[in-house]
């Protein structure tokens, strides 16, 4: 059984604690916060002992009974807290982005490689069985030779005023930052499916999009040009609402999934054939995250450090982030 804390407690910090209770081999058991009122309120709900309650980060870190945190923080200490935690000994999970610019990126995984924990950028979608089907349908020459990605993930905040950190700068905020994981990463999974070991940082170019009064990007676009000769069209926003669907151009034909980032215990994608059209299905026991937890947690227990094709490896979250700086400095 894998002991896990949890450092920061927001939202995805309760989504975390609600789907450990859906696996096996992990448990939750200690929290941090410096929000003391958070801190007291989110242990009474989730029913954590008061021995694993911390109004710091490093003492979680430092208590010898936890095996694993997972980082549910403010984009720009997710870095910063993720070194801190390798230092400690402790198994990572990293809510994305795992920085706000590349060059934190190389000192992350610097020290990742001397500790010799297991880190992961939680992209969910990448261990969850749907994104194995995908990739099961292009291996099978289905829809031909693979030629353009289309991804698109964007809405639109109003009910969010300017303050909210989405919209701070300096707290990683932005649409490139807190969304352009998604589309990229998925890209690049399709790219290397020939090849899972490809360290190819691409091309990205023709950046458009628009910067909100406070400095954060708050929609953006671009295009990436894979070696390969797959070409892709990107685009995140959160002032934006975008279609939020992704679809894979093929020789013969191609698949079209909505909202690729949130499969579910049931989820599908449409196959689109010249002669016929058919949605395939894939199940899925647990929740997404539950889901995530339960593999993390399994890589863990073999003495793993990072997850298996197509999971993010280091190398992929390394070539997201470097695209994202790109994205987002040339805006």
């Amino acid at each position: 059984m894998i002991k896990w804390g949890i450092l920061g407690l927001g939202n995805m910090a309760q989504q975390f604690s609600n789907a450990i209770l859906e696996t096996s081999n992990a448990k939750l058991i200690a929290v941090a916060s410096l929000n003391s009122n958070r801190l007291n309120n989110f242990a009474k709900l989730n029913k954590i002992d008061n021995k694993y309650k911390f109004n710091s980060y490093e003492s979680l870190l430092n208590y010898k009974d936890i095996d694993a945190v997972y980082i549910s923080t403010l984009n720009n200490t997710h870095a910063e807290l993720t070194i801190k935690a390798a230092q400690a000994n402790k198994h990572i999970l990293c809510e994305k982005p795992m920085a706000i610019k590349y060059e934190d990126v190389i000192k992350v995984f610097k020290q990742l490689k001397k500790s010799k924990v297991f880190f992961f950028e939680a992209l969910a979608y990448s261990l969850h069985p749907q994104i194995n089907s995908i990739i099961s349908v292009i291996k099978s020459g289905e829809i031909g030779k693979i030629e353009k990605i289309k991804s698109y993930f964007g809405f639109r905040l109003r009910k969010i005023k300017l303050d909210h950190r989405l919209f701070n700068k300096k707290l990683g905020g932005g649409a490139i930052l807190d969304l352009g994981c998604y589309p990229i990463s998925f890209c690049n999974i399709i790219n290397n499916i020939n090849s899972e070991e490809n360290n190819e940082i691409p091309k990205i170019s023709n950046i458009k999009g628009s910067i909100c009064s406070t400095g954060v990007d708050e929609f953006a676009t671009a295009e990436i040009n894979y070696k390969s000769g797959i070409y892709a069209e990107v685009g995140v926003g959160i002032r934006l609402n975008m279609n939020n669907i992704t679809e894979i151009f093929g020789s013969k034909g191609k698949i079209k999934i909505d909202q690729f980032w949130l499969p579910n215990k049931k989820s599908y994608f449409e196959i689109q054939l010249n002669d016929r059209s058919y949605k395939k299905f894939t199940a899925c026991s647990k929740s997404i995250y539950a889901n995530q937890i339960e593999l993390v947690s399994k890589y863990i227990k073999n003495n793993m450090i990072e997850t298996e094709y197509p999971g993010i490896s280091w190398k992929n979250s390394s070539i997201n982030m470097n695209l994202i700086d790109k994205w987002k400095n040339n805006l």
